[in-house]
């Protein structure tokens, strides 16, 4: 079984999943509303309208599905993130998207453990 080289360099397997994600530049900005596609304890691939150039830095928070108390069924986790892969994609509207792959530089242990529980 051969193993391509993007599948060789990641460190942790990611999860296929579709979640609403909110990140802002570090130093502040436009809010943006993402969703993505995979998620991994290393980083997530998301879809997004507002457009970050590669090596931005962003304040990223996940809204995971998890039981974190009686009352609701979902868990914020804020991590910090860079952009590391950028794609735009184009649509017949004249509106574009982008494809963003972030990789998390910051998590702290509690969202650490939220991220791993969500991911098993």
């Amino acid at each position: 079984m051969s193993t391509s080289k993007s599948e060789e360099r990641r460190a942790h397997p990611r999860l296929s999943a579709s979640l609403n994600v909110q990140s802002c530049p570090e130093q502040g900005g436009v809010v943006a509303r993402m969703v993505t596609e995979n998620l991994s304890m290393g980083g997530l691939y998301c879809t997004s309208d507002a457009d970050f150039p590669e090596m931005t830095r962003l304040a990223v928070r996940l809204v995971l599905p998890i039981k974190k108390s009686k009352n609701g069924d979902t868990h914020s986790v804020d991590v910090e993130a860079v952009v590391v892969r950028r794609e735009v994609l184009h649509s017949n509207s004249g509106n574009s998207r982008y494809k963003l792959g972030l990789f998390f530089t910051n998590v702290d242990d509690e969202a650490r453990r939220c991220l791993m529980q969500f991911l098993d």
